[in-house]
C-alpha cells in the first residue's frame, strides 16, 4: 500500500532541494510531482482530490500555488511515509496557510467613532468520500534458458585410397593396343563422414498471465467537524448580539 505525502515551499529552490532529497533517499522520480505557477493549481487540486484529500484542503493548496508557492507531492509506500515527511520538513516545508481567518481591521461606526472589529469564523467540514487505485501485488513470469546435454553414438564411414604396383609380363589386349601410348590421368577421391547436429525449436508449454476484476460495496465512515460560536456578555456593559 502507498500514500501521498506533500510539502509546501515558499521558494522554488527549496522545493527542488526537497525533490532531490527524496530521490536520494530511494524514491522514484516518476512518483514525485511538483506543482508551481497558477497554471498548475487546478491540476494539483485534481491530483490531491484523487488521493483522498478533502475539497477544502485541496483548494487551499491550489490557492497557495497561485500565490507563488511550490507544492511537492510524492507517492510513498506506507512504511516509508514518516521518513518522507521528515525529509520534506527538513528541507523547509511550511504549514498550509489558513484561508478562513480574517485579521483585525479598522471600521467606522455610525456616529463617526473609530472601532476595532474582529470576526470569528464558524467552520464546518465537508466530507467527500472517493476512491483511489493502489497496487496489491501480482504475478511475474520470467524466462530463463537452461541447457541439457544430449549424447548419442553414430557410426561414421571413412574411406582411404591405396596404390599398389604388381609385376606383369603379358601381351597387350586388343582394346589396349590403340590407347597404350596415350597420356592420361586417373583420380580416385576418398570420402569420410562427420557428425552433424540439427536443432528444431518447438513450443511445448504456454504460460498465460490474466487478471479479472470484481466489484464490491464497502461502507466508509468519517466525521465532519464544525465549530459553534457562543456569545455572552463580559464586563459591566453587555454587548448587542446582531445577526
Amino acid at each position: 500500500m502507498s500514500t501521498i505525502v506533500v510539502g509546501l515551499y515558499k521558494e522554488p529552490r527549496a522545493a527542488k532541494k526537497a525533490f532531490e532529497a527524496l530521490v536520494a533517499a530511494g524514491c522514484q522520480e516518476k512518483d514525485i510531482d511538483t506543482f508551481d505557477g497558477a497554471g498548475n493549481a487546478d491540476k494539483a487540486t485534481q491530483e490531491l482530490l484523487g488521493h483522498g484529500f478533502t475539497k477544502d484542503v485541496a483548494q487551499r493548496y491550489a490557492a497557495a500555488i497561485k500565490q507563488g508557492h511550490t507544492l511537492v507531492a510524492a507517492d510513498i509506500a506506507d512504511q516509508d511515509a514518516d521518513a518522507a515527511e521528515a525529509i520534506l520538513d527538513e528541507n523547509g516545508a511550511i504549514d498550509l496557510p489558513e484561508s478562513s481567518h480574517q485579521p483585525k481591521k479598522p471600521a467606522k461606526a455610525d456616529n463617526g467613532a473609530n472601532v476595532e472589529e474582529e470576526s470569528v469564523p464558524v467552520v464546518e467540514e465537508q466530507v467527500e468520500i472517493g476512491k483511489r487505485r493502489v497496487s496489491k501485488g501480482g504475478m511475474q513470469v520470467t524466462t530463463e534458458v537452461t541447457e541439457t546435454p544430449v549424447r548419442e553414438t553414430v557410426r561414421l564411414r571413412e574411406e582411404e585410397v591405396d596404390v599398389e604396383r604388381h609385376k606383369a609380363d603379358r601381351a597387350l589386349g586388343a582394346q589396349e593396343v590403340d590407347t597404350a601410348f596415350e597420356e592420361k590421368t586417373v583420380e580416385m577421391t576418398a570420402t569420410s563422414e562427420t557428425p552433424e547436429v540439427t536443432k528444431e525449436a518447438r513450443v511445448v508449454e504456454e504460460v498465460v498471465l490474466s487478471k479479472k476484476a470484481t466489484e464490491r460495496d464497502k461502507t466508509v465512515e468519517a466525521s465532519a467537524r464544525r465549530t459553534d460560536v457562543k456569545v455572552k456578555p463580559t464586563g459591566d456593559r453587555p454587548g448587542a448580539n446582531k445577526r
